[in-house]
């Protein structure tokens, strides 16, 4: 690698100058709304539940962390209420343009707080940083002009899917069901696509193409299968939903199911001690990075590749 022509690349030291102004600026923010910054370990016994994430695997036994969820939330039932972190994470899936196996998340959490409350941090914090950034509520990504003032739009998933692609979530609960509708909507299944795999191929080919261009949109109340260590409730007539959102800017890429994650023993113990009622959320610090230069390819938004 010729090092000297990487770090004095012009888009390079562009993008790394906004990255400078976005982590500062998320610091900026969460300090003045009465955040603690806080920093977890990065060796950890477990990575995480999720089963659609890859983790790596130390010769000690140990892993890194897919996200610092677990350790964070041990701090909320140790009486800590804001808390704030920016630090590496690692998920061992394939390079592309948009994810590299060693990144930075910005994961934050609020006791006493509802999935509103946290929509009402992105908003504003996404905001705060185009006010910081560009001077205005308006940027341009791939040539096209993005309104970032709030409030954003919001769309609950089961409505999303009625609406374009027919599909009703609550009556579309078993394999066969979900590869019928693939079979109408010409997506196509594979034998191994469990019911998740197809849900992820209906939004990717059928729905998210179909939001609301050129705002900040947020979708919630996902399936139960989708949303780890989320709050499950009923509806007004009986059926689950995760209260769980993503907000979207761009598309994103989801992976296949892989086999399960030992369980954090201190976590469950923490459970057991109480947290209260608490919502958060993480978000990727690079593909903010990426959003707000303008950039197309993760990996000008680091000095050096981690492998």
């Amino acid at each position: 690698m010729n090092f000297k022509k990487r770090i004095q690349d012009p888009r390079r030291q562009k993008n790394m100058c906004i990255r400078t102004l976005i982590e500062t600026g998320i610091r900026d923010f969460f300090l003045q709304e009465s955040f603690i910054e806080v920093r977890t370990p990065l060796l950890v016994k477990s990575p995480g539940m999720e089963p659609h994430i890859r983790p790596y695997k130390l010769l000690n036994g140990a892993y890194l962390p897919t996200s610092p969820e677990f350790a964070m939330k041990k701090l909320l039932a140790g009486g800590l209420e804001r808390i704030f972190q920016i630090c590496p994470a690692f998920r061992n899936e394939p390079i592309s343009p948009i994810h590299h196996p060693e990144f930075t998340m910005l994961e934050w959490y609020r006791t006493h707080a509802s999935l509103q409350d946290i929509m009402k941090d992105v908003e504003n914090l996404i905001y705060f940083l185009c006010n910081k950034i560009s001077g205005t509520s308006e940027i341009t990504y791939k040539k096209e002009k993005l309104t970032l003032t709030p409030p954003w739009p919001k769309f609950k998933i089961r409505d999303l899917f009625q609406t374009h692609v027919g599909i009703n979530l609550v009556e579309c609960k078993t394999l066969k069901q979900i590869q019928k509708a693939c079979k109408r909507l010409d997506v196509t299944v594979s034998k191994k696509d469990s019911w998740d795999d197809l849900y992820f191929k209906i939004w990717l080919d059928h729905i998210e193409p179909k939001l609301p261009s050129g705002r900040g949109v947020f979708v919630y109340d996902f399936p139960p299968t989708q949303s780890a260590l989320s709050i499950v409730e009923k509806d007004q007539v009986g059926n689950l939903w995760a209260k769980r959102f993503e907000f979207k800017l761009r598309k994103k890429i989801y992976g296949s199911q892989f086999p399960t994650n030992p369980v954090d023993e201190e976590f469950i113990s923490a459970l057991k001690e109480g947290i209260p009622k608490t919502a958060g959320i993480a978000v990727g610090v690079d593909r903010l990075v990426m959003l707000f230069a303008g950039e197309v390819d993760i990996d000008y938004t680091l000095w050096l590749p981690s492998m």
